[in-house]
């Protein structure tokens, strides 16, 4: 499985990326901005992007907007990575398309129960 993760907090992004590859997910990326990401997402085939809600200049919910608004991309999982819990927020994201919710900090256990969530809509 290819996975994006997206998080402008150094710190965060680095322990997601080392948390995905200690749960044997090797192919993974890890940008600080949608800008940084964008082209990615057009020139790669990933499988999930975890994208944090507070991006700087392009929020993680404009950022999921934009990946919705292509169809060739209706297959790739997006799940918000954030702080951010108001109910409103997250039922807009989902209305665009999100596909999971997980609230920092993460927990091993539950970054592998919706890895394995997507991976059983994959196959």
């Amino acid at each position: 499985m290819k996975i994006l993760t997206i998080d402008d907090s150094n710190a965060i992004r680095f322990m997601m990326i080392k948390m995905l590859r200690d749960l044997g997910y090797k192919d993974v990326i890890g940008v600080g901005t949608a800008e940084e990401a964008l082209p990615l997402i057009s020139n790669q085939n990933f499988d999930v992007v975890f994208l944090d809600w507070n991006l700087p200049r392009i929020s993680g919910l404009d950022l999921l907007k934009s990946i919705r608004a292509y169809s060739k991309y209706e297959k790739l999982s997006v799940v918000m990575v954030t702080t951010v819990q108001e109910k409103s927020n997250i039922l807009q994201a989902i209305k665009i398309g999100l596909q999971g919710y997980l609230i920092k900090p993460i927990s091993r256990e539950l970054l592998l129960a919706k890895l394995k969530e997507i991976e059983a809509k994959i196959v």
